[in-house]
């Protein structure tokens, strides 16, 4: 624990790597500071059916800035919400085990920018349930080292195919490198769940280099395949994806993962 929160002195919780000194108030990238807000905790059945009923906690804030985020301004303004406190968390946990949860999860945003408040709260949960880290998977190394024995299922947000993309629709450097990377780390580490939303006008830049990927490195790993895109946020500013998802685009997609041998599941 004492690891984790040291991680606010020179924060290096992803791979923006900003350094900054958030314990004395400086913001980096997200402009997060020692406090996680939630902005939003409630049962959910429209996750992995494996998962649910699923409870899940919302974290605003975020490191990357996805035009198309379907959380908008919550996703971004880490100061949106109240505060996770461990009173709040364990009041919450027991609300959630009496309607059915199975689980908790962590989403945002992204939970990554928050990881010692989190693990904190989860280290006073006198009956803590499995836990789930959703996560957009531009953490460094560092942070799967302290999530290791904490988190049962990785679900991880594999976004674009190619760094191009990355930079242009969500602001960030290095994408591919760095998220395949973290989902060896994590396939290592616990069971993992690859998910991918699929973009209108994405399926030769983005989509194929991901099903590509999955076959030669981890093509046991279940991969949820997210058809269901609808513009949001600021995602008209970009022409391709200023429009939902065609039927036949979900259907081509679906098909090549089936080709490619991937453990497609619902």
């Amino acid at each position: 624990m004492e690891l984790a929160l040291a991680c606010y002195t020179k924060c290096m919780l992803c791979e923006h790597r900003c350094g900054v000194d958030r314990s004395a108030g400086h913001l980096g990238f997200c402009k997060a500071g020692t406090v996680a807000n939630v902005y939003r905790h409630r049962i959910e059945y429209g996750e992995e059916l494996e998962l649910v009923p699923s409870h899940l906690f919302y974290l605003s804030g975020c490191d990357l800035r996805c035009g198309f985020c379907i959380a908008g301004i919550d996703a971004f303004d880490p100061s949106r919400g109240m505060a996770l406190t461990s009173e709040f968390f364990n009041r919450a946990v027991q609300w959630g085990q009496q309607r059915g949860a199975r689980n908790i999860q962590w989403v945002g945003g992204e939970p990554t920018i928050h990881l010692p408040a989190i693990l904190e709260v989860m280290s006073r949960c006198p009956q803590l349930p499995p836990v789930v880290w959703k996560s957009d998977f531009q953490g460094t190394p560092e942070v799967f080292d302290l999530l290791k024995d904490a988190v049962d299922v990785y679900v991880a947000d594999f976004k674009f195919g190619n760094d191009a993309c990355g930079r242009r629709l969500a602001g960030i450097e290095s994408y591919t490198r760095i998220v395949t990377r973290n989902l060896k780390i994590a396939a290592g580490q616990s069971r993992l769940i690859i998910r991918h939303l699929l973009l209108p006008g994405h399926a030769e830049c983005c989509y194929r280099p991901i099903v590509n990927w999955l076959r030669e490195n981890l093509p046991w790993v279940p991969f949820s395949l997210r058809d269901s895109y609808l513009p949001s946020w600021r995602s008209r500013r970009f022409a391709e994806i200023a429009h939902p998802l065609t039927p036949g685009e979900a259907k081509q997609a679906h098909c090549l993962a089936g080709q490619m041998g991937l453990r497609v599941i619902q």
